[in-house]
């Protein structure tokens, strides 16, 4: 009897296959066995710190061969989590506990799950993200002194393969050709799991909180691009499945096509797309699928996981590399964005009651003017060092609130400029549109400025009151939303009526009928993750300016995001 279960499409495409269930050991029961009897704490030291080398280095392995196998974004994913398994902060409270009488167990979960604790609070997507990561690598480590192997996933025919979760590392191992799709009952289509599933080409639907119905070996259908999984199909959705296989694998051949195509609608309206990235692996994978230049460089890359603050010259030669990555296009630099939910040791800070309103972004800046003047300068000798051979830099600040501080930036940046004799003509300055007052007084910012880079992922944070890392309210901040969609609309009106450029650096911009009602909206570009470009692209060059502006004013006229989105999508014909 056919069943029809749902949840969340992760990775696009579609397959049929048996189902191939996937067990998880129980690591929490090797932890608690592990705290008996009398523990020498040298003996313990010696096993916590062997699983922890042992890690690493099956980590640096397994980030070179998805180098090798699916690309450099991907295998930057375990070179972060081989970081964590020698992380300083990890080890060190790591080994205090089994001074104090712990076993190796204990002392790893308990080191590992407080770093995690910081960073699933943190207010940065991308500090929360790896949060989960860290999950990974403490259960490595604790396989490691179980005396277990890892767990991979190999099966011995082409299955769909279902499991609670799948971890990174899992996903990594996986035989695209035996593995035709996955299937989780829990996960995110934002997880890392998912991404590399995107990236392995293997369809996925995460989130299918009734994936326990399916028994193993049960004949599953997959439908990575709806959500659905189809227990015991049909004969006629078995067809439906394998049509929409070969028109998803036919769509991937037309999308490539367009790798060196410009953004522009189909009546020549420019809309630039670029990439938003934080490392040079990142970097690589834009210039591949043919970003037009870098819209959001994340330089914390630099400042992560050390003592001391990168020197200029450091950073000029990874800035360098990302401008010379892009020659004649435009790469915005973000100054560095942290604060206390991203804390460095070598600035000044006190604990904050909510780091998200605290002292963060260029606040934090104007506060470490060395920092802060070593990473302008380090940007302009990288801009002169390459000169037309390299792509037009942009320096972006964040959380900017009052024109005050985009003043005083600004100040620095002269300083700056005149001890390297730099012509400031050659560079452009600008500020991310991430608080509500920021948008609101987007003219008097814009007047002050080359561009305004509206920041959706903060900026609905605080517009809704709402944390985007909390599930239970993250969906109050849609961009979608008439309230937010008409104040970014007065963004880039003011931004234009001030003279200066507007783009979306948030990842808002990912998604085809948000991205379809911000061109409307008359956004000139659009940043995103470098493997959302190409369907963008595509979506622009495949309808006419005017569908947009009518997908706009429609999605500005519904009651909620839900209907605006309906509403917009009507407009286009899709």
């Amino acid at each position: 009897m056919t069943d029809r279960l749902t949840g969340l499409a992760a990775a696009s495409g579609a397959a049929v296959g048996p189902a191939w269930w996937l067990s998880s050991p129980s690591l929490e029961a090797d932890a608690a066995a592990a705290e008996g009897g009398q523990r020498d704490p040298d003996h313990e030291r010696k096993r916590l710190d062997a699983a922890l080398q042992q890690s690493a280095a099956e980590l640096e392995a397994l980030a070179a061969r998805t180098v090798q196998r699916v690309g450099e974004e991907e295998g930057a994913i375990f070179e972060a989590h081989a970081a964590f398994a020698s992380d300083p902060e990890v080890v060190d409270a790591a080994r205090a506990a089994v001074v104090d009488g712990a076993s190796a167990e204990r002392a790893a979960r308990e080191a590992f799950d407080a770093v995690r604790t910081v960073l699933a609070a943190s207010t940065s997507e991308y500090m929360a993200a790896r949060a989960s990561d860290l999950d990974d690598v403490r259960d490595r480590v604790l396989r490691k002194l179980a005396g277990d192997d890892e767990q991979v996933v190999d099966p011995d025919e082409p299955v769909v393969v279902l499991a609670d979760e799948l971890t990174p590392s899992q996903t990594a191992e996986l035989d695209a050709d035996l593995v035709r799709a996955l299937v989780t009952r829990t996960g995110s289509p934002t997880s890392h799991a998912a991404i590399l599933a995107r990236s392995l080409g293997i369809p996925a639907v995460v989130s299918v909180a009734e994936l326990d119905r399916v028994a193993d070996g049960a004949t599953v259908g997959v439908d990575g691009d709806d959500g659905t999984v189809v227990v015991e199909p049909s004969e006629a959705d078995v067809a439906t499945l394998r049509e929409r296989a070969a028109a998803v694998a036919d769509r991937r051949a037309g999308l490539a096509a367009l790798q060196h195509e410009p953004g522009a609608t189909a009546d020549g309206v420019r809309v630039e797309l670029a990439a938003n990235v934080g490392g040079q692996s990142e970097v690589d994978a834009a210039v591949a699928v043919g970003a037009e230049g870098v819209g959001l460089l994340r330089t914390e890359f630099l400042y992560l996981d050390r003592a001391d603050p990168p020197t200029v010259e450091e950073q000029q030669g990874a800035y360098g590399r990302v401008l010379a990555a892009f020659p004649g296009a435009r790469v915005v630099v973000r100054t560095l964005d942290a604060g206390a939910d991203k804390p460095l040791p070598f600035t000044s800070r006190t604990a904050e009651p909510n780091p998200a309103l605290g002292l963060r972004g260029i606040r934090l800046s104007l506060r470490a003017p060395d920092v802060f003047a070593d990473q302008l300068r380090a940007v302009l000798r990288a801009t002169r060092d390459l000169g037309d051979g390299g792509a037009r830099a942009a320096i972006m600040l964040p959380l900017v609130s009052v024109p005050a501080e985009l003043d005083a930036a600004h100040r620095v940046l002269r300083d700056v400029a005149a001890e390297e004799a730099f012509d400031l003509a050659e560079v452009e300055l600008g500020t991310m549109v991430e608080v509500p007052v920021a948008a609101l007084r987007a003219r008097v910012l814009a007047e002050r400025c080359d561009f305004l880079s509206i920041g959706t992922n903060d900026l609905l944070q605080y517009l809704f009151a709402a944390d985007r890392l909390v599930g239970e309210v993250a969906e109050l901040g849609d961009l979608l939303d008439p309230a937010a969609l008409a104040l970014v609309r007065h963004v880039v009106a003011a931004g234009h009526d001030g003279g200066a450029w507007v783009g979306v650096c948030g990842e808002a911009a990912a998604d085809p009928v948000t991205a379809a009602v911000l061109c409307g909206l008359g956004v000139d570009e659009l940043s995103m993750n470098s493997g959302s470009i190409p369907e963008i692209k595509d979506l622009l060059r495949r309808h006419e300016h005017p569908s947009f502006r009518a997908a706009a004013e429609a999605a500005l006229a519904a009651d909620d995001a839900e209907s605006a989105r309906s509403a917009a999508r009507t407009a286009l014909g899709v």
